[in-house]
C-alpha cells in the first residue's frame, strides 16, 4: 500500500478542488472545464514524456504507483487536474465578484 501514497494524496487534493469549485459556483462551467482539462492533460502527456525521455526528470520507482502513460506516472496528471480546477475556482469567484 505504501507505493500508492502519492496517488492517494493526489486524489485527496483533486477532491478538495472539485468540492471547492462546487461551493463557489453552483453552476460550474463543466463543459468549459472539461474542454480545458482535455487539452491540458494531452499537453501534459506529451511534454512529460519528452522531459522524462530526455532525462531531465526522473522518478523513484518505489514511490510511484507503477501506472504509466508512456513514461509518465499517472500521479503526474493530478497536478494538471488540480490546476485546471483551481483556475476555474478563481475565475468563477473573480467574475462573480465583478458583477
Amino acid at each position: 500500500m505504501n507505493q500508492f501514497t502519492y496517488l492517494a494524496l493526489n486524489v485527496v487534493f483533486m477532491l478538495i478542488a472539485f468540492v471547492t469549485l462546487n461551493l463557489f459556483s453552483r453552476k460550474s462551467p463543466w463543459r468549459t472545464i472539461g474542454f480545458t482539462l482535455f487539452w491540458m492533460l494531452l499537453t501534459t502527456l506529451v511534454f512529460d514524456n519528452v522531459i522524462i525521455a530526455l532525462g531531465i526528470v526522473g522518478y523513484d520507482e518505489t514511490k510511484i504507483s507503477g501506472l504509466l502513460l508512456g513514461l509518465a506516472p499517472i500521479e503526474d496528471f493530478a497536478y494538471t487536474v488540480v490546476s485546471v480546477l483551481a483556475v476555474a475556482i478563481i475565475w468563477t469567484r473573480v467574475t462573480r465578484s465583478s458583477k
